[in-house]
């Protein structure tokens, strides 16, 4: 059971209310009741005296200055909601409907800023208990003021209007609300901008993001060590000491994860035995060409570097995306203590839009690393194995000849980068001014946190193909010799896709892979 307070939600709650179902309640203290009420009868007092009150009794945006009775307040709120209906384009789904709920929940009920009713927190909170879910469109916003657009469908469904997911159907709000005896609730004053001019959407698309994006790191990782044993690289670039040298955390947490790896590898040489065992000594020769290289390539040897550069976006990304998860972010804002309302722009999304414009940077490097990574093991040239991870074929094998292997995997592999790295534009940068110039500086950061979430499904895709490549290096280079935690992932590997002896098409192998890359315990 979750305690939404509006200060402590953290993006692990996110996802366990979104993916796991699990329930929610408001807290019991006297005082989180009497401050929603207190802030309730503050704006009710405000509005009764006159005084135009942006969003409330005057219109919206640009025609705030048309002001309205305060008879007509609730009326105007419906009013809104209903001319947003205008979201297109595919559905967020089921999981990301719950995760918006509880978004908004949230920062609803964060001090009493957004001045609802009680009555309004507590039909959220059933709605989530209930796992009566409004279907959200996910084209419509541009993540100021807020994600108007998408969140008008919450307030419909609150209403019992549009459509909500229900029992694994997607069914007309009120058949779901008699269904489970529940009554619609009509918004009253300012309870429309309360609910839909907030960053929520986004926000709950960026926790479920980050969560599938933190693994990768660890993935990542792993297919570094994977490489360096395969290619009989040295443990220098992953030792603790030369990461501390440099100082960044994540380079630091990537070699130690790599090096725990690799330390109990056969295959990967401490620096010291390979000099003794793979230089030939000088004897007095004025010059020698090595048959092996001192120093590992840099997709290798500066693997850390790069993740670490992945594993610090991520903190980066998780202290923004947990900052806005527990803000008041709706316009206007009620402060009781000093008894002010403010007009105000927390509802700009700018700090998720960052967030995931740096991810989308981080996430393509990895890919990028991935893709070369994956060059060194494909290509025989480069690690003593055959071309194209093909098994081993005397020339007189009826088979000579028509074995390719891992040669298309590679293309895979290389096009899903190019695509990967198609997503790295700052959407932040493609802001443009809307409804009647009122908004002209707008955050993007709804588009920002779809286009992640869409990136890092690609990645998973990809590095499931690297790692059919690498498991069949394994095979190939003798797995006994490998690390035990490499042990442990080829043998899980291996119960979805069988060692290439002949050529066959690999793709429902990789797609079952990447599923397992999403929830494999080894990754966790």
């Amino acid at each position: 059971m979750k305690i939404v307070n509006g200060n402590e939600l953290s993006i692990e709650d996110v996802c366990d209310v979104a993916l796991q179902n699990e329930q929610i309640s408001l807290p019991e203290d006297k005082k989180f009741w009497e401050t929603l009420e207190k802030s309730r009868k503050f704006l009710e007092d405000y509005i009764a005296t006159g005084v135009p009150t942006y969003g409330v009794t005057t219109d919206f945006g640009d025609s705030c200055h048309n002001q309205i009775s305060v008879d007509k307040a609730g009326e105007l709120q419906r009013d809104i909601c209903t001319y947003h209906g205008i979201g297109l384009g595919p559905k967020f789904d089921h999981e990301t409907g719950r995760a918006v709920v509880l978004a908004r929940l949230n920062g609803n009920v964060k001090g009493g800023h957004s001045a609802i009713r009680p009555e309004l927190a507590k039909m959220m909170v059933t709605m989530l208990n209930k796992d009566i879910i409004p279907v959200i469109p996910q084209l419509g916003s541009v993540g100021a003021s807020g994600d108007l657009t998408p969140l008008s469908y919450l307030a419909a469904a609150i209403m019992g209007e549009r459509k909500v997911y229900y029992k694994g159907q997607i069914v007309p709000t009120m058949q779901a609300f008699e269904a489970e005896g529940i009554k619609p609730l009509p918004i009253e004053a300012k309870e429309g901008l309360a609910l839909m001019n907030g960053t929520s959407v986004m926000t709950a698309v960026a926790c479920l993001a980050w969560k599938k994006a933190e693994r990768l790191a660890k993935i990542s990782d792993f297919l570094t060590a994977v490489t360096s044993e395969i290619t009989r690289g040295k443990d220098t670039p992953f030792v603790a000491k030369v990461s501390e040298i440099k100082n960044h955390k994540g380079q630091c947490e990537s070699a130690e994860y790599v090096y725990n790896i690799i330390k109990d590898s056969k295959r990967v040489f401490r620096y010291e035995d390979f000099l003794k065992t793979q230089i030939e000594s000088l004897d007095g020769k004025g010059f020698v060409a090595q048959q092996n290289k001192i120093q590992d390539r840099y997709s290798i040897r500066c693997a850390p570097q790069i993740n670490g550069v992945y594993r610090d976006t991520l903190r980066f990304a998780r202290e923004l995306i947990t900052e806005e998860l527990n803000s008041a972010n709706d316009n206007p804002l009620v402060d009781i203590e000093a008894g002010r309302l403010y007009n105000t722009g927390n509802f700009y999304g700018g700090h998720i839009c960052a967030a995931c414009d740096y991810m989308r940077t981080a996430l393509a490097n990895i890919s990028d690393l991935s893709d070369k990574q994956a060059e060194v093991i494909i290509d025989g040239k480069f690690n003593g194995l055959t071309e194209n991870l093909i098994p081993f074929t005397p020339s007189d094998h009826p088979r000579a000849g028509l074995r390719l292997g891992f040669k298309a995997a590679q293309i895979t592999i290389s096009a899903i980068r190019g695509e990967v790295a198609s997503y790295c534009f700052p959407i932040s940068l493609t802001s443009q001014p809307t409804e009647a110039l009122n908004q002209d500086k707008v955050s993007m950061g709804t588009i920002s946190a779809r286009k992640w979430a869409e990136q890092i499904d690609l990645v998973y895709l990809q590095f499931a193909t690297h790692l059919l490549a690498a498991m069949q290096a394994v095979d190939l280079a003798g797995k006994d010799d490998f690390a035990p935690f490499t042990q442990k992932v080829h043998a899980e590997v291996r119960k979805l896709s069988a060692f290439v002896e002949d050529d066959r098409a690999l793709d429902s192998e990789a797609e079952s892979v990447c599923e397992w890359l999403k929830s494999t315990e080894l990754f966790a």
